[in-house]
């Protein structure tokens, strides 16, 4: 004892109390589910299993009480003394022996249909046969009959020697096949029974009253313990009359059923058989002396019970729950404090600079947490500061990128006015300096670094009637935009350091008419600007590397655009989008650039 009460001491104060309190809670909290549980399941199971047996019992009972009329039917024929008068006949000793035969049967029938027929919905036919002359003498149905059968097999049927040896009482017969009447030979069961003279005690013919299996299928609508259940209908020859499944009519019960069903016609009264995964629930039905099986199995039979228990264990395993989190925070309330600064300053130590220690509790844990979060503060205001200021170098170097494009286009485009104010005179000016204007008013936007699809287009539009001026039409334009993209935002002056290095470039002393293309698409969630020409070229893929790259070099491109175009989408958007040059000497000039596609505020129209 005195090692046992070492090793507790040696526990904290937190451990010592869960300890404590599980040992006062959680045990009797296991032992009372437990019994709940046992006797929860035990009870509802025997009060399940005798539902069962009622449920099957019931259905014999259906079972008789549907075929309990066919008895009394099967009795009209030895009563009706009109029948027993024609089985008596001799039909040698009549004048018109064929028509006298076929009156009868006319007769017969006609009683068949009225007397039998219409008392009952489960007979599929019914047919009186005259065992001595071995003819028919009356049947319901006139569609088919097989006469080679009947000649041939039907009075050397077991069924119809076990009719006639009992001597005029009724005889229910299990499953068998209507070869008679049947083109098919449907399943069906039988009642029948031999027709007697009363006074001689001789057996004159026969009644045999068929049902078609099928039409059992009402009775089988009882049993809906479970989704899997299923129900059977066994003759006396141990053979299945009834199977939702088709295919195990007429077979043998213990093929199916296992073998433990042949000792169930033995017993006096109903009770469920345990076999393998189910329950074999059966009742005897005295009357027919058919065996009514339910199978049902375990896994469903009690399922519901098993629920009702799982839930009742889920509810007392969160009280426990419970209970032990009430043992956890009285253990825990003495080192509360401690575990959260411990818990907040790991946070930190991971990177996290938000954390905040100013509600904490009072005391000395409550100074050190408030001298910890005014060291926060002052780290997080320093690391705010610095990133503002990378952000406001960044703008204004964005800005001094943007600028350094204005004083050349200006440049070159006021020499373009110069020129056809030169050459021209006064013609062509008014209109010169309207696009003029246009293209002013898009590069003074103060600080707007993007713009629209849209304006950039117009403004590109504007631009290039300007230079058509100059080089008094020897290029054309042709503008391939998607309307789609009109709406997406780029960066101001992205296309024309490309406009002009395919004019002033690629179009400078050509003696054939200059093409220029743009166009502009949309693919996945890139925007492509494409700047097409059929100039001069770039040779050389060392000259194209030192253009893309801003470098100087003997070729009087737009250097400084380029490079800078470059450098305002790289800053932009990132290192995965940019622009890129295609030459093939002397065979033209394209330029894509490739920007993401960000939705504008205004919504482009066509152009």
């Amino acid at each position: 004892m005195g090692k046992w009460k070492k090793h507790f001491a040696r526990y904290s104060l937190k451990h010592k109390l869960i300890i404590a309190f599980s040992c006062f809670i959680i045990l009797p909290f296991f032992l009372i589910g437990w019994l709940i549980s046992w006797l929860y399941v035990d009870s509802n199971r025997t009060m399940m299993m005798e539902a069962a047996v009622d449920s099957n019992e019931q259905i014999v009972s259906s079972l008789n009480g549907a075929l309990d009329p066919l008895i009394r039917l099967s009795m009209y024929p030895v009563m009706d003394q009109t029948i027993l008068n024609i089985l008596l006949k001799d039909y040698g000793e009549v004048e018109h022996p064929l028509y006298e035969r076929q009156n009868d049967f006319e007769q017969v029938n006609e009683m068949i249909q009225n007397s039998i027929m219409l008392y009952s919905e489960l007979i599929d036919n019914v047919v009186i046969v005259d065992t001595n002359k071995r003819i028919v003498i009356g049947r319901s149905s006139l569609e088919y009959m097989d006469f080679h059968y009947l000649q041939d097999e039907f009075f050397d049927e077991p069924f119809v020697r076990r009719i006639t040896e009992e001597k005029g009482k009724h005889v229910f017969i299990g499953v068998h096949q209507d070869l008679l009447q049947s083109s098919q030979a449907a399943p069906v069961v039988s009642v029948g029974r031999a027709i007697v003279d009363p006074q001689s005690r001789q057996t004159l013919g026969m009644i045999l009253i068929n049902v078609n299996v099928e039409k059992l299928n009402a009775m089988s609508s009882e049993v809906s313990f479970t989704e899997n259940t299923r129900f059977y209908l066994i003759d006396e020859n141990d053979r299945v009359i009834y199977s939702e499944n088709e295919e195990e009519i007429g077979a043998k019960a213990g093929t199916i059923l296992g073998k433990e069903t042949e000792s169930l016609h033995y017993r006096d009264e109903q009770k469920a058989l345990s076999s393998g995964d189910t329950y074999l629930i059966s009742s005897n039905s005295e009357l027919t002396g058919w065996l009514a099986v339910t199978v049902i199995p375990k896994n469903e039979m009690f399922s519901f019970v098993y629920v009702i228990a799982a839930i009742l264990f889920i509810g007392l395993f969160v009280f426990l729950l419970l209970s032990i989190a009430t043992a956890v925070y009285l253990a825990t309330t003495i080192t509360k404090p401690l575990s959260r600064l411990e818990k907040r300053m790991r946070r930190v130590a991971a990177g996290n600079m938000d954390v905040a220690f100013d509600d904490m509790e009072a005391g000395e844990i409550g100074q050190i947490s408030k001298t910890v979060d005014y060291m926060l503060k002052q780290l997080r205001e320093l690391i705010h500061e610095i990133v503002n200021k990378e952000e406001e170098k960044r703008r204004l170097e964005m800005v001094a990128l943007q600028t350094q494009i204005k004083p050349h286009f200006m440049y070159n485009t006021l020499n373009v006015i110069k020129w056809m104010a030169k050459i021209q005179g006064a013609a062509g000016i008014e209109e010169a300096l309207g696009a003029f204007s246009s293209v002013i008013k898009f590069t003074t936007k103060a600080e707007q670094n993007e713009v629209s699809i849209q304006e950039e287009v117009e403004f590109i539009r504007n631009y290039t009637k300007i230079l058509s001026f100059r080089y008094f039409g020897r290029f054309e334009v042709a503008y391939d935009i998607d309307s789609e993209v009109l709406q997406y935002k780029t960066l101001k002056f992205l296309l024309q350091p490309l406009v002009e290095n395919a004019v002033f470039h690629g179009f400078d002393e050509i003696d054939y008419m200059g093409h220029l293309h743009i166009r502009i698409y949309k693919e996945a969630d890139t925007i492509y600007m494409v700047v097409s020409d059929n100039g001069r070229g770039i040779s050389g893929a060392d000259t194209m590397s030192r253009c893309i790259e801003g470098q100087e070099s003997a070729i009087p491109l737009n250097s400084i655009g380029i490079k800078n175009i470059r450098k305002r989408i790289e800053l932009h958007y990132g290192e995965e989008y940019g622009l890129s040059y295609r030459s093939a000497g002397e065979q033209g000039t394209e330029a894509v650039i490739r920007i993401p596609a960000v939705p504008s505020e205004q919504a482009g129209k066509e152009v």
